[in-house]
């Protein structure tokens, strides 16, 4: 029985140490062959966006007609946009995505920075209102205070378009380039 114990204890370990190179493995050959990733693209549950986020109301984005003034992540799969803080206008709800892979900020990223990444994600499904935000490219959490980057578009447009947008001319009066600044309802402090 003990003998039966030890070879299950060691075919485990062997297991979980062959699927960890295995892994490991693979994030390298991504690394190394100079790949934009983003945490998120292995899938790790939770390590993503999930939560209400509210636009910073002391940034000049925050009277930037483009930017919902309430996000509500579920699971990185599920978005909804309201045009208020509080979430009771809505004006697309449980719109559904599907994670599109990751990408450089084309003005940060590698030479400033090389955590300025936008994750991608793309509607798989939900009602007319969600067309509108077809498209949507989003900084995950990051800096001090904590807060996180969004734009969005229709299907006439694209990532490249969104992505694009860091680099246009700053006008101030249009609020470009864009970059909307949102914070973690009630918890990261730029409500």
């Amino acid at each position: 029985m003990k003998r039966v114990f030890a070879l299950c204890l060691i075919s485990a370990i062997g297991y979980i140490f062959a699927g960890s190179s295995t892994a490991l493995g693979q994030f390298n050959r991504v690394r190394d062959e100079g790949t934009v990733y983003s945490p998120n693209a292995f899938k790790v549950p939770y390590l993503g966006v999930d939560g209400a986020f509210t636009v910073d109301t002391k940034e000049i984005s925050a009277i930037d007609p483009r930017n919902p003034k309430r996000i509500v992540f579920q699971k990185m799969e599920f978005f909804s946009f309201y045009k208020d803080l509080e979430g009771f206008t809505p004006i697309a709800e449980q719109c559904r995505y599907v994670y599109k892979g990751a990408a450089g900020d084309p003005f940060y990223y590698p030479q400033q920075s090389k955590t300025s990444i936008w994750d991608l994600f793309e509607l798989a499904s939900g009602d007319a209102a969600c067309n509108n935000f077809y498209y949507v490219i989003m900084r995950a959490p990051h800096g001090e205070p904590v807060h996180m980057h969004m734009r969005y578009a229709n299907a006439k447009s694209s990532f490249n378009e969104l992505l694009r947008m860091s680099n246009a001319p700053e006008d101030k009066t249009k609020v470009d380039p864009w970059w909307s600044v949102y914070c973690a309802a009630g918890v990261s402090g730029c409500d």
